[in-house]
């Protein structure tokens, strides 16, 4: 009795063998890609979250610049003479008001504010916490921030050594940004013009009514798809309106 048998040939199995791990490869070509897009899609929105929350901390403490609650005529000259290094080693000019240096190629901000009164007669800046600030950027990769003289000098707030976000206003590379952009009430762009003067005045009036901020900002490391760091630009408006008033 003859009976016949069914099976693979060898030619058979090797075909099957090629297909299976073809269909293998391409199953991990598309996790792994998914992975390289899940890690660089986390890395932009950690660069995105910290540098929208450094944006809204400088755009809500700049919108304070020169607030002067009670009118004071002499409050600019109580901003403490040469205390603190680290901010400069500011002597108060009354006429630059509650915006002290608009300098360092509009990369350094130090601004006043009287917070503290009516409860302090006569008015007095630097009673309280946070009634003057410096925010300067390094022209490296780091955002710094001094508020009142800390005696830990200026603190980073962006960027800097093992951050996941680096800033990169001027690097050479791409166009020069200014974190800092200085405008007057006719929005005439006058950021050379105070930062040339070390000084928020323009022939002794105070001249700046809007300040641009922006922040150019780069992931730590490069993107797992493009093997580049990923560039994003953000950027607010603020308006002092206390500034604006000739007290």
């Amino acid at each position: 009795m003859n009976m016949k048998k069914n099976g693979f040939t060898l030619v058979e199995l090797i075909i099957a063998v090629a297909v299976g791990l073809l269909i293998l490869t391409a199953i991990y070509a598309a996790i792994n890609m998914a992975q390289r897009s899940s890690t660089s899609v986390g890395r932009k929105v950690t660069t995105q979250q910290d540098a929208r929350a450094v944006l809204d901390l400088m755009a809500m403490e700049i919108r304070m610049a020169s607030y002067n609650p009670t009118r004071s005529t002499t409050v600019w000259s109580t901003i403490p003479t040469n205390s603190c290094a680290s901010m400069g080693s500011i002597a108060p000019v009354p006429a630059n008001k509650g915006i002290q240096t608009a300098a360092n190629a509009a990369n350094t901000i130090i601004i006043a504010m009287d917070l503290n009164n009516p409860t302090v007669n006569p008015a007095v800046i630097g009673d309280w916490p946070n009634e003057y600030i410096e925010y300067s950027y390094n022209g490296t990769d780091t955002i710094t921030r001094n508020a009142n003289c800390d005696p830990n000098g200026d603190q980073p707030i962006l960027g800097g050594a093992g951050s996941a976000t680096l800033v990169h206003n001027h690097d050479g590379v791409v166009p020069d940004v200014n974190l800092f952009t200085y405008f007057d009430g006719s929005n005439n762009d006058i950021t050379a013009t105070v930062a040339n003067n070390n000084s928020s005045t323009v022939n002794g009036v105070p001249a700046i009514r809007r300040i641009r901020i922006t922040i150019v900002a780069d992931t730590e490391s490069n993107d797992s798809l493009t093997n580049k760091k990923r560039r994003m630009t953000y950027t607010t408006d603020v308006l002092v309106k206390n500034h604006a008033f000739n007290q």
